[in-house]
């Protein structure tokens, strides 16, 4: 209880005294989908195809080059996966495909992306359940929560606890742990969950057996072999064997990309790599993953993009700026959102 509570006391103030605090909670709170770790060939993350816009009150979507693919008509949508969008169509969601067809009527009132070929939807008054591609609900509706399969498995919510279940619903790890929405993923055959009473997290592997005990505050995916933890407001990185690689002594991190990973060292961001060895020093006021070659700066009041060897590539003139995919970025500038380009040209302008 007592590391809760210091935990989100930080969060609480950090909010109050820092505007990069917000992506630092939204980095802990609502993360997004599990990563890939880089070191295998074979476990190569989906390239984004098209991107979401805006117009007139309306969604669709472009390419890469700004070209609309998919006319705005929609009153939401989300991101691409697995070749499905979900979209609003009245009051319920449904999904498309790349053409812009609708392929799974809307008749559902909550939905998450396709991972693994299994989508988590729910209709008002039910539970959470599973449809596959054609629409047909595979695993029946249960779950008070369910997100995306990782590794073949998904973590659901049965009487307030964490388990896990195969991509035919069986419970192969029974619900008994806890943790913060959106975490617990199984990454590089680890997930960190919450055990027993105490605030604390370890992993466990695919049976449910604990791999590292117990002790950390907060503790994130395994990525090319290491993960970042949290103990007593301080930050560092472990092996798969829980050994502590970089000592806990940053005010905040986030996970490796590319190589290197942003950690908060004062009140300022720079860049570590796996040694734990600074090759960016502590400049930014917030400092988040490489994409593609970049990644988004945070310099008083504006974001822009730097790469690997610390070239400001694109100026600092954001509003908030987001990861590179496919070439493309997605931007904000006086609450109007565009995207642009690896040189900062703008493939689609300003809209709100």
């Amino acid at each position: 209880m007592r590391h809760y509570i210091s935990f989100l006391t930080s969060l609480a103030i950090l909010g109050l005294t820092s505007c990069s605090a917000v992506k630092e909670i939204q980095q802990l709170i609502n993360p997004p989908p599990p990563p890939t770790p880089t070191a295998s060939v074979a476990k190569k993350k989906d390239e984004r195809k098209l991107f979401p816009i805006q117009q007139n009150g309306k969604y669709g979507y472009i390419d890469k080059v700004g070209k609309i693919v998919i006319p705005p008509r929609f009153a939401q949508v989300k991101d691409f996966s697995e070749g499905l969008a979900a979209v609003k169509i009245g009051e319920r969601w449904g999904y498309i495909n790349e053409q812009g067809e609708v392929v799974i009527k809307p008749e559902f009132d909550s939905v998450l992306r396709f991972s693994q070929g299994l989508a988590p939807v729910k209709r008002i008054s039910q539970r959470w359940g599973y449809i596959n591609k054609s629409g047909e609900m595979v695993i029946q509706p249960q779950f008070e929560d369910a997100v995306y399969f990782s590794e073949g498995l998904a973590q659901v919510t049965i009487n307030g606890k964490w388990g896990y279940i195969d991509q035919t619903g069986k419970i192969v790890i029974q619900p008994e742990y806890r943790g913060q929405t959106g975490r617990g993923f199984f990454v590089d055959g680890l997930a960190a969950v919450k055990i027993g009473s105490g605030y604390e997290y370890g992993y466990i592997d695919q049976t449910g057996k604990v791999i590292i005990e117990a002790e950390y505050d907060f503790a994130g995916d395994f990525i090319n072999g290491l993960a970042r933890v949290q103990m007593d407001d301080r930050w560092g990185y472990i092996d798969k064997t829980g050994r502590m690689v970089t000592r806990l002594q940053f005010e905040f991190s986030q996970d490796f990309s590319e190589g290197l990973a942003a950690v908060k060292i004062g009140a300022q961001y720079g860049y570590i790599d796996f040694s734990g060895k600074k090759v960016i020093q502590p400049q930014f006021d917030f400092a988040s993953n490489f994409s593609e070659g970049l990644a988004e700066v945070r310099i008083d009041d504006k974001y822009g993009y730097i790469n690997a060897s610390n070239e400001m590539i694109i100026e600092p003139e954001f509003d908030n700026a987001f990861a590179f995919s496919n070439g493309i970025a997605e931007v904000w500038v006086d609450g109007k959102k565009g995207y642009i380009d690896k040189i900062g040209r703008f493939v689609w302008n300003l809209t709100k």
